[in-house]
């Protein structure tokens, strides 16, 4: 193993090491929450929300902790695909974590980000997420650092190292449908939102603004705006067929499933389920398109050779799996 490989290799860890920060942060977020209010309210909070005051998390950081936790033991048991889940475990961070922050800078004693309710200190969770936010931010860096070793290494030995696998025809047109579709919901429901508050309330709740259900919790017009953007990507890379696609795909199922099943069991517990069509729809798509594609990947991959990633004999490639080697994921 040459100094570049040997670089990738502590890169990669490294950037496994920092996934399991992120987790541990919201993990740390998830047991404030259970000390304070106690397990069968956090369930209540996680399903239909806060009855009163406020509360640290809510269900879609059961998404961001499952994200994170997948991410990191991955890149630091080398299982196919790591790279394109820790893109998106980095990247939902950045978007979920970094609203927390200026919410922290622009709260005031005589404008309260939150109006009247009362909970956890958002002193404490917009300090924590600037950390968070910085550490993310050193995990993208290194994330591209790793990607720039990678093309070296392989110009040098005119091989490719791989940990990658293109979406095979199938995968990738249930996940180009699921995308599409999902993109068109994200959006319809901004637009649908934009009707009946008005621009200028759409734009506050973008920001945040005296959204009143958790410390941590973002806005669902923000939600629907960074889940537009990364399923855009996603679609871009499935339909090039990239390696990275299978990973980011799968992130993006990690991502959603828990967060939607708790929002459909929410829905179910409040008999809420039809009267929103659209919100139903959306959390429908998340988890029953999300548990699709992420069977469908960890199929392709146990086909094509197993979880762990190959090594590649220099004089024959294809001994290992029979198929030629693909770029790894953080090379796209």
């Amino acid at each position: 193993m040459d100094r570049a490989e040997i670089s990738i290799e502590r890169i990669r860890a490294a950037v496994g090491v920092l996934s399991l920060v992120l987790f541990t942060h919201t993990a740390f977020w998830f047991g404030h929450d259970v000390f304070d209010q106690g397990i069968l309210d956090v369930w209540s909070i996680w399903t239909t929300g806060p009855a009163s005051g406020l509360a640290a998390t809510t269900s879609l950081d059961i998404g961001l902790a499952a994200l994170q936790l997948a991410a990191g033991f991955g890149a630091l048991m080398q299982v196919r695909g790591a790279g394109g889940v820790l893109v998106v475990a980095c990247s939902a961070t950045l978007l979920f974590r970094g609203p927390v922050v200026w919410y922290w800078i622009l709260d005031s004693p005589s404008d309260p980000w939150f109006g009247d309710l009362e909970g956890p200190s958002l002193t404490a969770a917009g300090s924590t997420c600037a950390v968070i936010v910085v550490v993310a931010v050193a995990q993208a860096v290194l994330l591209f650092q790793a990607r720039q070793l990678e093309h070296r290494a392989a110009s040098e030995q005119e091989e490719v190292l791989s940990d990658g696998l293109r979406p095979v025809k199938v995968t990738a047109a249930v996940s180009s449908v699921l995308l599409v579709l999902l993109n068109v919901v994200y959006i319809l429901r901004n637009v649908v939102t934009a009707i009946q508050v008005g621009p200028g309330t759409l734009a506050d709740l973008l920001a945040g603004k005296g959204t009143g259900q958790a410390v941590l919790a973002v806005s669902s017009p923000w939600q629907w705006a960074c889940l537009t953007v990364l399923c855009g990507v996603g679609l871009a890379l499935v339909g090039r067929r990239r390696p990275t696609a299978t990973g980011f795909s799968l992130g993006l199922a990690v991502f959603m499933l828990p967060t939607a099943a708790f929002k459909l069991c929410g829905s179910v517990i409040s008999g809420d389920l039809l009267q929103v069509p659209l919100g139903t729809l959306q959390s429908v798509l998340e988890l029953v398109g999300s548990a699709a594609v992420a069977v469908l990947i960890l199929r392709d991959i146990h086909g094509d050779g197993g979880l762990t990633m190959p090594r590649f004999d220099r004089s024959s490639p294809s001994e290992t799996t029979g198929t030629v080697p693909l770029p790894s994921p953080s090379s796209d």
